[in-house]
């Protein structure tokens, strides 16, 4: 199975489309449930998806808040991910187990969300168990001098790479937060990898937007852009020190996500 679905020049990650999938499979099973009964048993199924999101929202944030401290404003962003599936199961059994009245239609609404929740394990046991994709060799790039830079030289330590463009919204939304989060991981280099554009396009957008050039990279050619199958841009992926791909991600990635990532990657 893909790890992205892609419409048109729209990219969706299948994690969270399952995810939504699987809310709505709970919200429908439970409303079913109490068709029939008070209003107060009718509310129960919207209140504990609302509910369930917001626990597992909370939760996340609050095991990451170094992350988010910096900009208070980004635990609103939802849309970037993080999320703790536990908390959010365990707050909507509770809103089932008080709302929905009878023993038989909360038991009935837990075991939905109960098999919500084996197929959300079952699929991330699955993708755990996927083989692993090694990082594209021979790739060479060139930095804003023009000299030339091989990523064949970070072989035997772990590395993120970030593909953007100018023109990608969400890139430059993003590239602030990575160009700061660059300079403070030591160990593991951080690397911001233009897609297709020119030495002197890029180094205008720089001055444009008051960056730095430090790890910003050149690929003409968007050459990672094929050779890691990426669907669109940004495109950010975790390589561990043995080369191969931990983990890939299409879309704007938050702080949190990103440090989260870098934490996962094993050292050696």
């Amino acid at each position: 199975m893909p790890d992205v679905l892609t419409l048109g020049p729209l990219a969706f990650p299948v994690e969270r489309l399952l995810a939504v999938g699987l809310i709505w499979m709970v919200l429908a099973g439970s409303l079913w449930l109490a068709r029939r009964d008070s209003q107060r048993a009718r509310r129960a199924p919207w209140l504990a998806v609302w509910i369930g999101v917001l626990a597992a929202r909370v939760s996340f944030v609050v095991s990451h808040w170094q992350a988010y401290a910096p900009d208070p404003a980004t635990v609103a962003y939802v849309w970037q991910g993080g999320f703790e599936p536990v908390a959010g199961i365990i707050a909507a059994a509770a809103v089932f187990a008080f709302g929905m009245g009878s023993f038989r239609k909360v038991a009935g609404s837990v075991l939905i969300l109960a098999v919500a929740s084996g197929l959300w394990s079952g699929y991330l046991a699955l993708e755990a168990q996927k083989p692993r994709r090694p990082f594209p060799d021979g790739i060479r790039l060139a930095d804003l001098n023009g000299r030339p830079v091989l990523l064949d030289d970070l072989r035997g330590q772990p590395f993120v790479v970030n593909l953007w463009a100018s023109w990608c919204g969400p890139c430059r939304r993003e590239m602030p937060m990575f160009v700061e989060i660059a300079s403070k991981t030591p160990g593991v280099a951080v690397l911001l990898v233009n897609q297709g554009e020119d030495l002197r396009l890029i180094q205008r957008f720089l001055k444009d937007e008051g960056l730095p050039a430090g790890n910003i990279l050149s690929d003409r050619g968007a050459a990672l852009s094929r050779l890691t199958d990426s669907p669109g841009l940004p495109t950010t992926i975790f390589v561990r020190s043995d080369g191969m791909i931990e983990n890939a991600h299409t879309g704007q990635l938050s702080r949190a996500a990103l440090l989260h990532g870098i934490e996962r990657l094993p050292k050696r």
